[in-house]
């Protein structure tokens, strides 16, 4: 996995959709298995790490202030997000 090759630009729109996909096929991989919340979140965590350690330094600035924010939403209480069931995706290839 190689996250610091230059990626064409995306439309915000396009962002979303590929985020999704990801999302979705992170959810595929964890589907039927019986883990903690605590052993997910601190996976993710790791992968967020390792992921943004790659970013240039402006762009780990940037993405600072935005984990700050998500930390305060976490702090008032977060409403589920919609993401699809993987089970329901036909694109997960």
């Amino acid at each position: 996995m190689s996250t610091t090759q230059e990626m064409p630009q995306m439309t915000l729109e396009q962002f979303e959709l590929e985020s999704n996909r990801l999302a979705i096929e992170f959810l595929a991989v964890l589907s039927g298995r019986t883990l903690s919340t605590g052993v997910v979140m601190q996976a993710v965590m790791s992968v967020h790490r390792s992921v943004a350690s790659q970013l240039p330094a402006e762009a780990q600035g940037q993405l600072s202030m935005a984990m700050a924010a998500y930390a305060g939403e976490l702090m008032q209480g977060l409403q589920p997000l919609p993401v699809p069931n993987p089970a329901q995706s036909t694109n997960l290839h």
